[in-house]
């Protein structure tokens, strides 16, 4: 296996053995894929707190097309310690990046989305959130992966603005046009996934009571 340099965002990790971790990632270079990091739980040194969802990192990867790859260290780490501060964005950065994972093909590189989901953490790490960051990442994300429902509505012309600009924060939604966009993108998101989404519940507890 060739080494690569990659920058990558953390979706997920999973323990296995008794100190070693499966890190699930998004990668710009090579989409998502799954690294092996060993001792990744029992050595500090190696790569301290980098492994946390939500992280970007740059790392160097020996990668692997038909199985797991290998993680062989991080060369820097990007976080967002405003994440941290508040429980809204954190639970809307969490859901992000399991959306990510439920969604996206493995080994395929979807630069667009990596610089959604990276402008969504970034717009997070501010210490803010509400419910439409929550649709305006929804309907640019299914739009990049060819899944966007129609728009045709006049109440739906918020999403359609959405599409238009790059940005977080510059869209307002009323509170129907926002209660009728949830409910689109929430079908559209369930016939696309084939498990429940883990962060949800816990995501609509936190932030659809502040509409």
């Amino acid at each position: 296996m060739k080494s690569e340099q990659c920058q990558a965002i953390v979706l997920s990790t999973l323990d296995y053995g008794e100190s070693d971790r499966i890190i699930s990632l998004f990668s710009l270079e090579q989409g998502r894929i799954r690294a092996f990091a060993k001792a990744a739980r029992a050595s500090r040194k190696r790569f301290g707190g980098s492994l946390e969802p939500g992280n970007r990192l740059e790392l160097t990867l020996q990668v692997r097309h038909d199985g797991l790859s290998r993680l062989e260290r991080v060369e820097a780490t990007h976080g967002h310690p405003g994440l941290r501060s508040s429980l809204d964005a954190l639970s809307l950065a969490l859901y992000g990046c399991e959306l990510v994972e439920a969604l996206t093909p493995e080994g395929h590189p979807l630069p667009r989305l990596y610089r959604l989901l990276t402008a969504l953490l970034e717009h997070l790490d501010q210490g803010t959130s509400n419910e439409a960051d929550r649709r305006f990442f929804e309907i640019n994300l299914l739009n990049i992966l060819g899944y966007r429902p129609p728009l045709e509505s006049d109440a739906l012309r918020p999403l359609q603005n959405c599409l238009r600009t790059g940005k977080f924060g510059l869209v307002n939604f009323g509170d129907d046009e926002l209660t009728i966009a949830g409910r689109l993108l929430d079908r559209a998101i369930s016939s696309h996934t084939t498990r429940p989404l883990n962060t949800l519940a816990f995501l609509q507890d936190l932030i659809e009571p502040r509409k």
